[in-house]
């Protein structure tokens, strides 16, 4: 039930294609549902849940054990690996629940809110349930079934919302964010199973047997593998909610934490999908050099021509965009927004970076890249948040997103035989040109006097469509020939893989 080589590379640009599209649509659906929410819900609400998803975080073990990382890179799936993957994720999981209870029963002596407590308790049982089908998700995983599982997060995310506004609209604050996630994590639960039974009962029916050298083996390889995701996931990504909401106010955390959910915009329409196949796909063909070079040449040609046009747009407009989207009461946030929409534009390539080395079998690139950023967090992030309060930790945020860039680019470079200046030399002139000219709009006459409305989508049109114009016009054969491999690898149709190259 292996795939064949040959297919890999049709099977991965329609995961990719479908998983983005799936995830357009259930981001269209977030987005929405996060905008009443936010025109409902005051930001203490969401200062408090972002405080204790830092919290549930940090004393979730499941991802920090890194088993799912390890059983992907396994050749096959036997009922020994099933077996094996599901008792250490059991003891894992149970672990971590019980050390959450127990953590959060204590908070509030530490001066946090009763709420928080709350918050941490049902994300951590929201954790403990998806193991029950854990190697369900595996196998479909191993199987490149991602498109299926993806159609089953959307479904969950539309019941999801739905609940959500409503139980807004009735008043119970930070319940209204954390059925999300109940509900979510149930409907997750019921389809992976479903999925699994159609589209790979033979590996599941497999008798599962507990294997203790396989055990050992997971947790040998995963375990530097959970570190180095939770270092990112964790403190790189979550520590600055750690400082504002201790150090500053709830209220603060709220405002920033709104800024950096709409700076991830272009971070989640684009890298979720792309990571996600990239990882499974750079494993399939580690040995291959050219076919590996183009794919993670194709990766950041996807980074750069989709990710930066959004950015840009996020970046001139902030005012505007958090004026529209969450009224004038939300201005603050759009201090925070114009920094963070700049990190999360540099942070896809360290992902693809460490999407490699994983492939590659070096743990220890990640490893180090995100110790580096969390000690450069750490280091930094305190001390400019004692000092300049939430500001401080939006420029340490910048110091720890430039290290974990120079380290993952410097790996990738050292690796494969791609030019820095083939692969940022054209992005950055489009980026250059984009910005002044879009900062030319500010200075024309009544500027100030338009409604937020119509400078957005002025801004919008003119930072992105400038971008795209500049790289296309420096590089029409390139622009041409990556859109049709694309549109032919998806369709099938007009070439195959193995000409493709990859």
């Amino acid at each position: 039930m292996f795939l064949n080589t040959s297919k890999i590379g049709r099977i991965a640009v329609r995961n990719t294609v479908w998983l983005s599209l799936f995830s357009y649509v259930g981001q269209f659906v977030s987005f929405a549902t996060t905008i009443l929410l936010t025109r409902m819900l005051g930001p203490e609400v969401f200062g408090v849940f972002a405080l204790g998803t830092f919290w549930a975080s940090l004393l979730g073990l499941r991802s920090k054990f890194g088993i799912n990382f390890a059983a992907l890179r396994q050749p096959t799936v036997s009922g020994a690996l099933l077996g094996s993957y599901f008792r250490l994720d059991i003891l894992v999981s149970t672990a971590s629940l019980v050390l959450s209870i127990g953590a959060a029963v204590l908070l509030p002596y530490w001066g946090y809110p009763t709420e928080i407590t709350v918050v941490v308790v049902v994300l951590a049982v929201c954790e403990f349930f998806p193991v029950l089908v854990g190697p369900y998700g595996l196998a479909l995983e191993k199987e490149l079934q991602l498109s299926r599982m993806s159609l089953v997060g959307l479904a969950g995310s539309i019941l999801a919302s739905g609940t959500a506004l409503l139980m807004a609209y009735s008043g119970v604050g930070v319940w209204s964010l954390l059925v999300m996630s109940l509900i979510t994590t149930l409907v997750g639960i019921g389809g992976i199973y479903w999925v699994a039974m159609r589209r790979v009962a033979g590996l599941v029916h497999q008798k599962w047997t507990y294997n203790r050298t396989i055990a050992q083996q997971l947790l040998y390889q995963g375990v530097p593998i959970g570190l180095a995701n939770q270092g990112q996931s964790v403190v790189v990504s979550q520590f600055d909610n750690f400082l504002i909401g201790t150090y500053s106010s709830t209220t603060t955390l709220g405002y920033y934490d709104r800024a950096y959910r709409t700076s991830q915009w272009p971070n989640t329409l684009l890298t979720a999908a792309l990571t996600r196949v990239g990882y499974l796909v750079f494993t399939r063909i580690q040995d291959d050099l050219p076919r590996l070079t183009y794919a993670v040449k194709l990766s950041f040609w996807v980074l750069t021509t989709l990710g930066t046009p959004l950015a840009l747009a996020i970046f001139f407009s902030a005012p505007d965009l958090v004026t529209i989207l969450y009224t004038d009461a939300w201005l603050p946030s759009a201090f925070f927004l114009r920094f963070l929409v700049l990190y999360s534009l540099i942070s896809p390539f360290i992902s693809l970076g460490s999407s490699l080395a994983y492939a590659l079998g070096s743990v220890q690139t990640p490893l180090l890249i995100a110790l580096s950023q969390a000690a450069a967090l750490i280091l930094f992030g305190l001390p400019l948040t004692l000092w300049l309060g939430a500001t401080g930790t939006v420029l340490a945020v910048g110091i720890t997103t430039a290290v974990g860039f120079t380290l993952s680019a410097a790996y990738v470079f050292r690796k494969l035989p791609i030019s820095i200046i083939d692969v940022f030399g054209i992005p950055l002139i489009g980026l250059s040109a984009s910005s002044m000219l879009t900062m030319l709009l500010f200075q024309a006459p009544g500027w100030v006097d338009l409604s937020p409305l119509v400078r957005w989508i002025t801004i919008s049109i003119t930072a992105s469509g400038s971008y795209l114009l500049c790289i296309t016009a420096l590089r029409p054969a390139e622009m041409n020939e990556r859109i049709r491999y694309l549109v032919a690898t998806f369709r099938n149709t007009r070439r195959s893989v193995d000409e493709a190259g990859v």
